[in-house]
């Protein structure tokens, strides 16, 4: 799943990798403060800026954005597990609230691990007992 938006002038991506790893980045736009790192050799490069963007306008938008692609996605595909990363310290706080929300909708066991939300589907047996 990819899904693409626009907020304050920078486009961002909401996009599921084939091992259900959710992953949110700025992928174009005009600013200051997005500043990709272009490989020469692969003309078909999409640069993707996934640190934190100390300038970002309006967080609570993108973040809404992004949530509500997100619980479509968990709803409509149910996969077995997913997960994602918080790759700074300071997304951490934000990004364990997210997780412990997501964890509260769907019927997901939420575990973390060095800043990585993995989330694992209760699975019930042939008695009902999960």
């Amino acid at each position: 799943m990819r899904y693409q938006f626009t907020v304050d002038g920078l486009i961002y991506e909401v996009s599921v990798s084939r091992t259900n790893d959710i992953q949110l980045a700025i992928v174009g736009g005009a600013s200051p403060t997005f500043e990709p790192k272009y490989d020469p050799f692969d003309w078909e490069y999409i640069p993707r800026v996934t640190q934190d963007i100390g300038t970002m306008r309006y967080p609570i938008r993108v973040t809404r954005t992004a949530l509500r692609q997100i619980e479509n996605w968990i709803g409509g595909q149910r996969p077995g597990y997913f997960s994602f990363l918080a790759e700074t310290e300071s997304r951490r706080s934000l990004y364990r609230r997210v997780a412990g929300n997501l964890a509260a909708r769907f019927p997901y066991e939420l575990t973390e691990q060095d800043g990585r939300f993995f989330f694992f589907r209760h699975t019930v047996n042939d008695r009902g007992v999960a």
